[in-house]
């Protein structure tokens, strides 16, 4: 019994090459695809097509051939610390925000009009836009003005009625992922002499206060029913998000679709929320400075926060330049160190955090 398995094991490993293809498979695999068959003369020749492209190798950071020490994997986390739905706002702008894609926010707004007696007369989920039809209230406090709308009992020919209409507005958020919400609301006396189809929107609220009236209650009906799990595929276009981050081994850059004020906001929030300390703000020259490390923890635990790391600590941290400057109808977001351009690795890990707080 031993002689036979000993002659067993001698046969597989002779054999064990062919358990993994001969050496002109392996050689193939090496070398990349193989040449396209030749067809003889006189027969057809089929469309040959690379079934398997092998891509081209992007090194924007120019790590091809540096050797380095593989980290543990970043958690895979979409809520960085920020409520899952709130109220922003900038100036006279208000929006909800919300921490969930539009295909899934799509379906609840429409329920929500539904349920509020605000009766739509145009919608389209590709763009995310909803209209209501010209609905009766009487004056009064937003609350109340809010609340005749919604029971719907009110008669054009008595007194004190306007007529109100709501555009909504559904965005892709600043963040992947997520979601933003605009009202825009309208209004005229109902006994006024107007061609109600020739009224054009003006891009601002005439009641700022209604609009955060209806906002308001929309945000609660969404925290209470955005669980219930529906979405819409013609929503799901929805996705071109507003801020893009661009690696470079030299400039790493990080991009906003905003106007420059909502980006500036946008920025401050950010390194607020993750917990990076703010040194000086120049407005002027659009900078922030900071006190940035790769180890920064964002959300210190129980422990860290309680014995804290004490002014050792902060003084080994670096000093960046956060700046901020219009580019091609876009904010363009670099880091800077000592009047140059930082690390591009350390400045990228800070756009990084930038990117995943901003809301």
């Amino acid at each position: 019994m031993t002689h036979i398995l000993s002659i067993a094991v001698l046969l597989a490993a002779l054999t064990g090459c062919s358990w993994f293809g001969n050496e002109e498979q392996v050689a193939r695999l090496e070398n990349g695809s193989s040449t396209p068959t030749q067809m003889p003369p006189g027969l057809a020749e089929p469309a040959f097509v690379e079934l398997m492209p092998i891509p081209q190798i992007e090194d924007p950071r120019g790590l091809v051939g540096t050797r380095y020490e593989l980290r543990r994997p970043e958690p895979l986390s979409t809520r960085y610390g920020v409520d899952q739905i709130v109220i922003k706002k900038l100036d006279d702008v208000q929006w909800v925000f919300l921490d969930i894609p539009p295909s899934v926010v799509w379906p609840k707004v429409v329920q929500f009009w539904e349920a509020n007696n605000l009766e739509v007369t145009q919608a389209d989920p590709g763009t995310g836009m909803l209209v209501s039809r010209w609905l009766t209230a009487r004056a009064g406090e937003p609350e109340a003005v809010f609340q005749s709308i919604r029971e719907g009992n009110v008669f054009r020919n008595t007194r004190d009625i306007f007529l109100h209409q709501f555009k909504l507005r559904l965005e892709p958020g600043v963040r992947s992922g997520s979601t933003e919400l605009y009202i825009e609301q309208r209004q005229v006396p109902a006994d006024a002499p107007y061609r109600l189809d020739a009224l054009e929107w003006e891009g601002q609220s005439s009641d700022l206060a209604l609009e955060r009236e209806v906002l308001k209650a929309m945000a609660y009906y969404l925290g209470e029913n955005i669980s219930q799990g529906t979405m819409s595929m013609m929503a799901s276009n929805l996705t071109e998000g507003r801020t893009r981050l661009i690696p470079d081994r030299v400039k790493p850059e990080l991009r906003y679709k905003l106007d420059f004020n909502r980006a500036w906001a946008t920025v401050g929030d950010a390194l607020e929320t993750a917990n990076i300390t703010v040194n000086d703000i120049n407005r002027s020259d659009a900078t922030y400075f900071v006190h940035y490390t790769p180890s920064h923890v964002s959300k210190p635990g129980f422990f860290r926060r309680l014995l804290g790391s004490g002014d050792k600590a902060q003084a080994a941290q670096d000093l960046y330049e956060v700046r901020l400057e219009a580019e091609s109808g876009e904010i363009l977001v670099t880091v800077r160190q000592d009047g140059e351009y930082a690390d591009g690795l350390s400045a990228e890990r800070l756009l990084k955090v930038i990117k995943e707080y901003s809301t």
